[in-house]
């Protein structure tokens, strides 16, 4: 995880905002954006980002506290406004935003159902894991289910597999209920929507965002 200190323009959680190395000039040379994982009442912003060594990753890799970089947004329409029936849907990093809605909820103990559904490679791979165990301790309307999909450790109390319907409708039976936000990979977005297809989701209640 990555937090950024400075100047915080507001945003709203569900946004990203695009992260720019820059050249001597200060004009922008590497510019990518990343889903904002930090609530907006918190003093810094802060990213979860997958290191796989590219263009930009590789130079963050080696970024060092009081190097400068370049800020562009808040963008995004993935944006989660108070609903109270709300269910996410995260592939790896994608989690990012729902960490920004879920800890939204919690700060204003907003009053409904809160479900996220996890999906991620190996337990090794689940970020933010003691927080979101203690945002379902603190938020009694908070669920998090988590699936692994590459291993099933032994004492393994979540899911394991692909997310499906069945998995879905198993912690959500009331899926057609819920508003839906979705982020991940594009072939996962694809996936969660034709699951929530079958689940008679109404698709204006759906918010996609995919990337990679």
């Amino acid at each position: 995880m990555i937090p950024l200190e400075g100047v915080i323009p507001s945003y709203s959680p569900g946004q990203f905002m695009f992260l720019h190395f820059l050249d001597a000039q200060g004009a922008s040379v590497i510019r990518r954006p990343y889903s904002i994982a930090s609530s907006p009442n918190s003093p810094y912003l802060e990213f979860a980002i997958d290191m796989v060594g590219g263009q930009m990753t590789g130079r963050l890799a080696k970024v060092q506290a009081g190097e400068i970089l370049g800020i562009e947004g808040p963008a995004g329409h993935m944006v989660y406004r108070n609903e109270p029936h709300a269910a996410f849907v995260a592939g790896g990093t994608g989690i990012s935003p729902f960490m920004s809605m879920l800890r939204v909820i919690a700060e204003k103990n907003l009053q409904g159902r809160f479900v996220l559904f996890y999906s991620t490679r190996t337990k090794d791979h689940v970020l933010f894991s003691d927080e979101l165990d203690a945002l379902q301790k603190k938020h009694t309307g908070i669920k998090v289910v988590v699936t692994l999909t590459r291993e099933a450790p032994d004492g393994w109390r979540g899911e394991c597999g692909r997310l499906n319907h069945e998995m879905i409708a198993k912690h959500l039976p009331e899926a057609k209920d819920f508003d839906w936000w979705v982020c991940g990979p594009p072939g996962l977005v694809k996936a969660v929507r034709d699951c929530l297809s079958m689940l008679s989701v109404d698709p204006k209640r759906l918010r996609l965002e995919g990337w990679g």
